[in-house]
């Protein structure tokens, strides 16, 4: 068995546990934004995560930032001058819930 084929699997559940606990989750949606926002093909486009749910992108002379919010897969991107994302959906506190 060659070397690369035994660390294939290693390297597939890292890639997949990158993606589940939220880190990176927001990049391919951001991608999309940038590509939009710079008038740039995606392919030149370089995206990287800051701190805080920020992310930068350069491409074609240009780049731009994205504020993200994400709930393990599903994210929220916002651009400069959009406003802050916001907190997703919850019960208002002074509702009171039934019982089922």
């Amino acid at each position: 068995m060659r070397p690369f084929a035994r660390i294939l699997p290693f390297l597939v559940l890292v890639g997949c546990l990158d993606n589940v606990n939220g880190r990176g989750a927001a990049r391919p949606v951001v991608l999309m934004h940038a590509e939009k926002d710079l008038d740039c093909p995606s392919e030149d486009i370089r995206v990287s995560e800051e701190f805080g749910g920020v992310y930068k992108a350069v491409g074609c002379g240009r780049k731009a930032y994205y504020q993200t919010l994400c709930e393990h897969l599903s994210c929220e991107v916002k651009g400069e001058g959009d406003g802050p994302v916001g907190w997703k959906d919850r019960p208002d506190q002074n509702t009171p819930v039934l019982p089922r």
